[in-house]
């Protein structure tokens, strides 16, 4: 879930090579660890016991727990990232509904199949645990800038109007959205943001009511419901009605 190292890289010496294997082999017990017990039990003794080693020897690979949880965060955010940009990329360059309509759905595939992940950067892995920006804001700039990037294409092609959107147009960004812009997309106008920004998190609460809540026991066809919730969503958002339903009727998710 790491991502690729560089192809100009130097190679790694032996000793470098075996440190990022016992990083890897940490980091994927920690994976094990979250799926079948959630955030709260993950435990670097356990995970020492199931390595064959000293606790304290982990501490020579993370910090303490939390650097732990972030190096997990960062891993998530990337791969999550990586699963819309193919999405995205595997639709024409210029139907921008269709790659919004690709992203919402390999959003839900990722995270239905990575539930422990999810969890992870969507919710509160330990009490109180705020990951530092300077550690996980690269990568959640990436997986936020391609909602935001698909989106202000699709309003420079006319695709989408955000004149029929309800958000207004004095919107003022916070903090933590202008770093992450800043990171993501550079210049973007923060009324198209506030406009994507809530689309996106309509989205996220629909996941987390079909992950960690009762939505599948509350409805027979969750998939019906999630391109109803879709489509919603869309035209909340300015999308041309007629290419909305373009989308829906090619099922291209």
């Amino acid at each position: 879930m790491s991502s690729s190292p560089s192809t100009d890289a130097r190679p790694l010496s032996r000793r470098d090579r075996l440190r990022q294997a016992t990083i890897e082999e940490i980091k994927t017990l920690a994976r094990q660890q979250l799926a079948e017990q959630g955030p709260g039990a993950l435990s670097l003794r356990a995970i020492a016991r199931q390595m064959g080693t000293a606790s304290s020897a982990l501490y020579r690979y993370f910090a303490s727990y939390e650097d732990l949880i972030g190096a997990l965060r960062v891993d998530a955010y990337n791969a999550c990232a990586d699963a819309l940009t193919t999405a995205r990329d595997a639709q024409p360059a210029d139907d921008h509904v269709r790659q919004w309509w690709a992203i919402c759905h390999a959003y839900r595939r990722w995270s239905l199949k990575h539930p422990a992940d999810f969890a992870l950067i969507f919710g509160t892995p330990v009490p109180g645990y705020q990951a530092p920006a300077h550690v996980t804001g690269t990568a959640a700039g990436r997986l936020i800038a391609v909602p935001l990037q698909v989106f202000a294409a699709a309003v420079r092609a006319g695709a989408a109007d955000p004149d029929r959107t309800q958000v207004p147009r004095t919107l003022q960004l916070g903090p933590l959205l202008r770093d992450l812009l800043k990171r993501a997309s550079g210049d973007y106008p923060p009324r198209l943001a506030g406009i994507a920004l809530t689309a996106w998190a309509s989205v996220l609460g629909y996941l987390v009511a079909e992950i960690f809540g009762s939505l599948p026991h509350l409805v027979g066809d969750s998939d019906q419901l999630y391109r109803a919730h879709l489509r919603t969503g869309m035209l909340g958002m300015g999308f041309d009605p007629a290419l909305v339903d373009a989308a829906d009727n090619r099922r291209s998710g």
